[in-house]
């Protein structure tokens, strides 16, 4: 089997920072700090190639990014609406919408602004995330056919235990799984 060769990088140069950055957000919605470390990848991927100074180059990062926040072509608010709807639709508890956007490098007071924008579309955004990953994986009341007996208490334990993994509450996971099911508690 024939290796693949791996694609030189061409030479950067201060010009070239914001077409890489355009070409990039043309590909992907994302946030300042991911293009700002796509940016530095490049820069120091180009220069240690070529062996060249990145230093001139990594100094410009910040005032391509404010460029393209001032032409609105990046906006962590709007990406951060987007993607938390997105993940709740998709079944993903708050908690964990919450934690994705701080990964994406989604300032607090920007989550806050979007976990309050799911709340006015979604209304109780946990129930309808927690009866969407239920349906999703196919857990208590959604599963293709029911079981008895202990099979179905050690289903239901398993049931409750997942809905815990994905960041819902022991109560909220208890309603939407119908589950009769009660827990001691270690103090």
């Amino acid at each position: 089997m024939q290796n693949k060769r791996e694609k030189k990088p061409r030479r950067i140069g201060p010009g070239d920072l914001e077409t890489i950055a355009m070409d990039y957000l043309a590909r992907f919605a994302t946030t300042e700090k991911r293009v700002a470390e796509m940016l530095i990848r490049r820069i120091r991927r180009a220069a240690h190639f070529h062996g060249d100074d990145p230093e001139s180059l990594l100094e410009k990062v910040p005032a391509v990014i404010q460029s393209l926040v001032a032409k609105k072509l990046l906006d962590d608010g709007a990406f951060a609406g987007m993607k938390a709807a997105s993940l709740t639709r998709r079944g993903t508890s708050r908690r964990q919408v919450s934690a994705k956007l701080a990964g994406f490098g989604v300032d607090a007071a920007t989550r806050g602004e979007a976990m309050a924008a799911l709340t006015e579309e979604f209304g109780d955004t946990e129930l309808a995330a927690a009866i969407t990953y239920a349906k999703r994986r196919r857990l208590g009341p959604y599963r293709a056919r029911h079981i008895a007996g202990e099979q179905r208490l050690a289903q239901e334990k398993r049931d409750l235990a997942a809905m815990a993994r994905a960041g819902f509450s022991f109560a909220l996971t208890k309603r939407v799984l119908q589950s009769e099911i009660e827990v001691e508690v270690e103090e």
